[in-house]
Parts: structure tokens; sequence; C-alpha cells
């Protein structure tokens, strides 16, 4: 059955692909890409030569722990880095979805990227971060930290993407979470961020 999937699928690229009126150019109110080839598509590349880096953060509300994770990844969808930081101590949520934007920034400054694209499922944060919201006092230090990392990594732009589309560093969070301390992978990450980032580019192998 597995193998009649992925022919099924390669059959249908290969028809959407000579009629482009079978892929779905539809953008939703967040901007999120409905299908290709009649499948989901749940993470949108970005523009060419851009870095993409997925952002989420984990809490739990009864003992105030949680964590961050972030996915660093190129305009086709190939891993650049991963990482994460489990065990620390919040007081909401929205201070670990923050918390996960600067460690990327940070990242993206030290590796020296140029164009970055920063997604996150934290509605709120990211209007903060667009200055459409007024600012949470509890997160003023961690959103200064954040227009200072992303004036020195040069052109960042802060985007709201849905949880689904969002897999990859929700995984990543609640790995960290679960493990406690401070965790970085380079290209080829962790065994099980494999399939998330093969689906999210439509790629049907697994391990």
């Amino acid at each position: 059955m597995e193998s009649v999937n992925v022919v099924r699928s390669q059959i249908m690229e290969y028809r959407a692909s000579h009629d482009p009126a079978k892929i779905s150019t539809a953008v939703g109110v967040m901007g999120e890409a409905v299908s290709y080839a009649g499948h989901p598509v749940r993470w949108k590349r970005p523009k060419f030569g851009v870095i993409k880096v997925n952002c989420d953060g984990a809490w739990c509300a009864s003992t105030f722990r949680g964590g961050y994770g972030w996915v660093v990844r190129d305009f086709v969808g190939m891993l650049l880095a991963a990482g994460g930081e489990g065990g620390l101590f919040f007081n909401k949520a929205a201070m670990a979805e923050a918390s996960a934007v600067r460690a990327a920034l940070m990242v993206c400054r030290e590796r020296g990227f140029a164009e970055v694209e920063i997604e996150s499922d934290s509605q709120g944060l990211i209007s903060m971060l667009k200055g459409e919201y007024v600012i949470d006092a509890t997160l003023e230090g961690l959103l200064y930290d954040i227009r200072a990392l992303a004036s020195q990594v040069g052109r960042v732009s802060f985007v709201f993407v849905k949880r689904k589309g969002n897999a990859a560093a929700h995984a990543m969070a609640l790995h960290v979470t679960l493990m406690r301390g401070s965790f970085c992978w380079d290209a080829h990450g962790p065994e099980f961020l494999f399939n998330i980032l093969a689906e999210d580019v439509n790629i049907p192998i697994r391990i």
C-alpha cells in the first residue's frame, strides 16, 4: 500500500506539473498555501535565497516549566540547523514562544544569514513584533532583544503560520522540553525530525 501511495503521489504531481489548472494557488487568510497536486502543503517554501526559521515553544501551566525549539531550512526545504532548550521556567506560554524566536535569531546572526523569514504559530507574538498589538509588559525585555538581534542579522520578516505548518519546530520544542537541556544539530538533524521534514516538502521517503 505504501508503494501504491508513492506511485499515486508521483502521478498526481506529474499531471499537475503539466496542467497548471490542477495546482491550487489559493492562499488562506494567514498566508498558508492550500495544496499542491491534490496534497495539502504544510510548510511553505520561502523565496529564492531566503532562509526560513520555524520557532515554537512548549509550556506547562501547572509547573511553569517549558522549552522552545527552532528549525532552520533553506528555500528548497533542506535542513541547515535545528535545536532548542528545555527545562526552563516561564511565567506564561508567550515567553517560551518569544524565547524561541530570540534563540533562532542568535543562530542566524552567528551563521551570517542575510535574509531570514521567522515563522511562529503564536499570532499574538507575531502581531506584537510587527507593531500591530500593544506590547505585553512581561515580554518587553524579550521583544527588545529580538528587535536588536534582527537589526544585526539584516533583513528579517516575522510571519504567523498555523500549527500544521509549524510541525517541525513543535516536535523540536516538545523533544527538548522532555529531555531538558540545550541541544543543537547541524544539517543531518535528529532522527525523529527526518520524517516531518520529508513530509513538509512532499518527499515520500520515511525512516
